[in-house]
C-alpha cells in the first residue's frame, strides 16, 4: 500500500508542475514551487515503510519543488533567483509559525486527533525550525552547482544529478542527524537518512525524465 501511495505522490507532484506550467507558464512554476515545498513541509513529519525501508515521504514533493527551480533556471535563467529564495524561506517560516500556533486550539478536551497532531509537532519542533534552513540551503546549492556545470557543459542530466547528490548530502547531515536527535537513535537516524537519500535518487531520475520531456515538447513547438 505504501508503495502505491509513493507512486501516486510522485505522479501528483509532477502533474501539479505540468498543469500550473501549462496554464500560467513562468508564474505557474513559482506557484508550483511554493505549493510543493509546503506539502514537503507537512510530509516531513511522516516516516513510512516502502519495500521494507523506512523513508521520509517528504522527499518526494521536496525534490519536485526543486524540479520547478531547475525549470526556472533552464528556461528563464537566474535573474530573479534571489527573490525565489526569499519567498520560499518566508513562506516556510510563516507556515511553520501557523503550524505551531494553531495546534494549541482544540475543539474539545476529548479530541484525541488534535492532541496527537499537537504532540507530533511539539515532539519534532527541531524539524519545524530546520526545514526552512535546509530548503534555503538546498536551493542555494542547486543554483550554484547548476551554474558551474552548465558553464562547462550544457548537460541538464549531469547538472541535476550533481545538484541533488551534493544538496541531499547537506539535507541529510543537517536534517536527519541534527533534527532527529532525542527523537531517534543516531543509528536509526542515519539509516533513515540513507534510505531516504536512495529513494530521492530514484525520484530525481524520474523528475529529470520529466524535465527532459517538457523541454523537448517545448523545443518542438
Amino acid at each position: 500500500m505504501e508503495e502505491i501511495i509513493l507512486l501516486v505522490l510522485i505522479a501528483l507532484s509532477l502533474f501539479i508542475i505540468y498543469a500550473l506550467y501549462k496554464i500560467l507558464d513562468k508564474q505557474g512554476l513559482y506557484y508550483g514551487l511554493i505549493m510543493l515545498d509546503l506539502l514537503a513541509y507537512i510530509l516531513t513529519f511522516k516516516i513510512t515503510t516502502v519495500l521494507k525501508m523506512n523513508i521520509n515521504i517528504g522527499i518526494v514533493p521536496l525534490i519536485s519543488s526543486f524540479t520547478c527551480l531547475y525549470l526556472i533556471l533552464i528556461k528563464y535563467g537566474n535573474k530573479n533567483i534571489k527573490n525565489i529564495f526569499k519567498i520560499t524561506f518566508l513562506s516556510n517560516v510563516v507556515f511553520g509559525l501557523l503550524l505551531t500556533t494553531t495546534n494549541y486550539f482544540f475543539p474539545s478536551l476529548t479530541d484525541t486527533i488534535s492532541k496527537s497532531i499537537e504532540e507530533t509537532f511539539i515532539t519534532n519542533y527541531k524539524l519545524l525550525i530546520l526545514f526552512p534552513i535546509v530548503v534555503f540551503s538546498g536551493q542555494y546549492v542547486i543554483n550554484k552547482i547548476y551554474g558551474y556545470v552548465t558553464e562547462v557543459q550544457n548537460n541538464i542530466f549531469l547538472a541535476t544529478m550533481l545538484s541533488y547528490i551534493i544538496s541531499a548530502i547537506t539535507y541529510i547531515i543537517i536534517f536527519y542527524i541534527i533534527g532527529y536527535i532525542n527523537i531517534l537513535t543516531i543509528r536509526d537516524s542515519l539509516y533513515l537518512g540513507v534510505t531516504t537519500y536512495i529513494t530521492g535518487i530514484i525520484v530525481t531520475i524520474i523528475n529529470i525524465a520529466f524535465i527532459y520531456s517538457l523541454n523537448r515538447k517545448k523545443a518542438k513547438k
